[in-house]
């Protein structure tokens, strides 16, 4: 599910990028490159736009707080887990102590940068 999201965040952006390169600037015709209000798609096509720019935006938002909300879950135990490896834990036997049972021994490897 995460992959699909992923690809499907992946088309979103680039057709938002393209989009929003395709629309007019919105300038008014100052500087250079200002020319007149000339469109390729016909009048309306700045309202077209707009809304496919905000329906893309929309859905741009919305995969990337789902696919955030997702990465954040990944990697969380559950509390019905938490609890069965508390019990798991509780159950095993405990090392008896006393004069005839010979405590493990066992090296301590975790600090060797000494």
């Amino acid at each position: 599910m995460i992959l699909a999201l992923t690809l499907l965040f992946f088309l979103v952006s680039v057709i938002l990028i393209v989009v929003v390169l395709i629309q007019p600037g919105g300038g008014g015709g100052m500087g250079i490159f200002g020319g007149g209000s000339q469109s390729a798609f016909g009048t309306k096509t700045g309202n077209v736009m707009t809304r496919f720019t905000t329906v893309l935006a929309a859905l741009f938002l919305l995969v990337s707080f789902v696919l955030g909300y997702l990465n954040s879950r990944q990697g969380k135990v559950e509390t019905k887990e938490l609890i069965q490896i508390e019990e798991t834990v509780g159950q095993e036997p405990q090392q008896e102590e006393g004069p005839g049972v010979q405590p493990e021994v066992g090296i301590d490897i975790s600090d060797t940068n000494r």
